[in-house]
């Protein structure tokens, strides 16, 4: 996780680089994780798609073999690093709950469109790390391919997946986008 104490110091190993550079451009959450496919949570998934939660959204069937694993997508990724953004307000969101003449925005859709947000954030690490490492080839993704970042990131250690589906994280609860890098 990138909220603990993180030195710079020259020892530091390249993840520790990398959890001090994601916080540094806002991540709070960073975490990393292999790219090879994930028996369980291929079974998983399968079973979602099996039992029809997809609805009518055929894609999600159709793109399996993009989502069982990072290297489905991309074969010559090895590793993924898994981020989170907190987007926790600094006020109670349930305080206009008894007011029935105002409407309410949910938090998540209150500031600029979250996409842009992490992607920009997302693409300075990246370009950051190969400058450092300039063998490293990455992608960078934000909800925008068939890519899945809440098992990723319960496999990189930034919390777990709760009953709602979404990705609960033990300091930041359910309040992250999340966002992953693969590497090769």
């Amino acid at each position: 996780m990138v909220n603990r104490a993180v030195t710079t110091d020259i020892s530091d190993s390249l993840e520790d680089r990398i959890m001090a550079k994601a916080s540094e451009l806002g991540f709070s959450a960073c975490g990393f994780a292999p790219a090879a496919e994930d028996p369980v949570r291929t079974e998983r998934l399968e079973q979602w798609l099996g039992e029809g939660h997809h609805g009518s959204m055929a894609w999600m069937e159709t793109r399996l073999h993009h989502r069982r694993s990072p290297q489905g997508l991309w074969p010559e990724a090895r590793s993924v690093i898994a981020l989170g953004m907190s987007y926790a307000p600094g006020y109670d969101p349930l305080a206009l709950d008894k007011v029935g003449d105002r409407a309410r925005i949910s938090v998540y859709a209150q500031g600029k469109d979250y996409h842009d947000v992490v992607k920009k954030r997302l693409k300075a690490l990246a370009r950051w790390l190969v400058e450092l490492e300039s063998e490293t080839q990455v992608k960078v993704f934000v909800d925008t391919a068939p890519v899945m970042e809440k098992p990723l990131g319960e496999a990189g250690g930034l919390g777990w997946q709760g009953k709602h589906t979404n990705l609960v994280s033990p300091d930041f609860g359910s309040w992250l986008f999340l966002g992953a890098i693969y590497t090769t």
